[in-house]
């Protein structure tokens, strides 16, 4: 399955790896707001984002 996310530039973000993702992500950034930068790509992490990244992984479990 292809994740996409967009960037704070409005730019789509194929996610290549979701686990890894959100693991960073829920590691990392894991409450407030902050900047996550990956492959040239700026992502500003809050509720919202790490909203979408959880609906993401869920959807790969259901998957599997």
């Amino acid at each position: 399955m292809t994740y996409k996310i967009k960037d704070k530039n409005g730019r789509d973000y194929e996610i290549q790896d979701i686990k890894k993702f959100s693991k960073h992500i829920f590691e990392f950034h894991s409450n407030g707001s902050s900047l996550h930068q990956q492959n040239g790509y700026d992502f500003i992490v809050d509720d919202i984002f790490r909203k979408k990244v959880l609906e993401f992984l869920n959807t790969k479990k259901n998957k599997e």
